[in-house]
Order: structure tokens, then C-alpha cells, then sequence
């Protein structure tokens, strides 16, 4: 046997248990190493553009929400508003007639 048959025969060896382990050459390792990361990095990128959006549109309802609540706080505050002042016009009619029978009172 010669250098070259020797030199063959390692080679189909190491072929095998590259097969066996499933190791790639370095050729095809290479183009797995510069396709792979650009193929996960548009994949990765794709799902934090859609993480971002579900979240803008939560955060836009959130502030929908909040706005609402706001109208419905002050469109309470304006009806408390015209009560109490309803009230203090009654209270003061009130007065005013009780202080009318008073001077009629002691005028009488």
C-alpha cells in the first residue's frame, strides 16, 4: 500500500465519522455561518416589528381608555358642579324667605 492508498483510505474514514457526528465541511459550514445569522436576524427583526405593533396598539387603547375616563370625570364633576350650585341657589331662596318672615314677623 502506498502513501496515496493510505492517504485515501483516512480520508473515507474521517468522511464516515463526519457522517456519523454530522460535521459539515468547512466550505458548507461557511455558507451556513453567513446565511444563518442573516436569515435569523430578519426573522428576529420581523418579530420585534410585531412585538412593536401589538404593543402600539395596546398602548393606543390603553390611551383611548384614559381619555374616555377623563370625559366621563369631568362631565361628572360639571354635573356635581351644577348640583351643588342648584343647591346653594335653593338654600338661598330658603334663606331669603326665612329672613322675609322674620322682618314680616316683627314688624307684624
Amino acid at each position: 500500500m502506498n502513501d496515496k492508498e493510505k492517504i485515501a483510505g483516512w480520508m473515507l474514514d474521517l468522511k464516515r465519522i463526519l457522517q456519523v457526528f454530522n460535521v459539515h465541511s468547512i466550505v458548507s459550514v461557511l455558507l451556513l455561518l453567513t446565511l444563518h445569522p442573516q436569515t435569523e436576524l430578519a426573522i428576529n427583526t420581523h418579530v420585534a416589528v410585531s412585538e412593536t405593533r401589538v404593543t402600539v396598539a395596546e398602548t393606543h387603547a390603553i390611551v383611548s381608555s384614559l381619555e374616555y375616563n377623563t370625559t366621563s370625570t369631568h362631565i361628572m364633576v360639571s354635573d356635581i358642579h351644577c348640583t351643588v350650585v342648584k343647591g346653594q341657589e335653593v338654600n338661598d331662596s330658603k334663606n331669603l324667605l326665612v329672613s322675609d318672615t322674620r322682618t314680616v314677623s316683627t314688624t307684624g
